[in-house]
This record gives structure tokens, sequence and C-alpha cells, in this order.
């Protein structure tokens, strides 16, 4: 078990400087858009910054669950790429089909990348609001 735990701490920690190096993308990127978004404050050009960021925030999570993919291929817990993606993406969402299970000596990390998952997600989510909260601050 300890194993386990090792190996999805090592994950999550990987996962967690990937997640912050693109929101720190997204954050320097952010100041031309909201720029542009200052200058006539509508609703297009409000949702204009608020999909390009979405966007960027889902691409890092989906290279996250690539992470999660290539971490199941190298303990050779699947042995096809597409396979590790769709179960890697199914448990970091928590969506857990459950069609597809880790082996009994690998399982612990099916809930450390959901917990990985949710915890990102809800990075995400609070950064999409503190985005949001910045334009309207800039609109009043």
């Amino acid at each position: 078990m300890a194993n386990q735990v090792a190996v999805g701490v090592a994950v999550m920690i990987l996962t967690a400087y990937i997640h912050t190096w693109a929101l720190g993308v997204a954050l320097t990127s952010f100041d031309s858009l909201k720029a542009w978004a200052r200058r006539d404050a509508s609703a297009f050009r409000l949702s204009t910054v608020m999909a390009a960021t979405m966007i960027w925030v889902m691409s890092a999570h989906l290279l996250e669950v690539g992470v999660w993919a290539l971490v199941f291929i190298f303990l050779g817990i699947f042995d096809n790429f597409s396979v590790a993606v769709y179960f890697a993406l199914v448990a970091y969402t928590t969506l857990g089909f459950g069609d597809i299970i880790l082996p009994e000596d690998w399982r612990i990390l099916s809930g450390m990348a959901a917990a990985n998952g949710f915890l990102v997600f809800g990075w995400s989510t609070a950064f999409q609001v503190e985005i949001l909260n910045d334009l309207r601050r800039a609109d009043g």
C-alpha cells in the first residue's frame, strides 16, 4: 500500500506544478485580454475572456490526465494508451464508471487520481471566479 500512496502523492505533486504553471501563464496572458475586455465591458468580451481562460485551464487538466495515463502505462497497469487515458479521465473527473478497474495492488491510485482531480477542479473554479471578479471590479 505504501508504494501506491507514494506514487499517487508524486503524481499529485507533479500535477500541482503543472497546474501552477498553467494558471501562472494564464495570469500573465490575461493582462492583454483584460485590457481588451475593459475597453468595452460587453457580455461578449467578458464571455470571450472567460472562455479563453476555461479552454486554457481545461488544456492543463488534459495534460494532467495524460500524466496519470503515462504513470499507469509505466507501472504496467495498462498497455494501451487510449485505455489508460480513458481510465485516468474517468477517475480524475470523479465520474467513476467502474467499467475498468485497477488491479488490486494498484487500486488505491484510482481514488488518489479522483482526489487529485477533485482538488484541482476546485482550484480551477476558484481561479475562474477570481478572473471574473477581477474583470467585474474593473468594470465598476
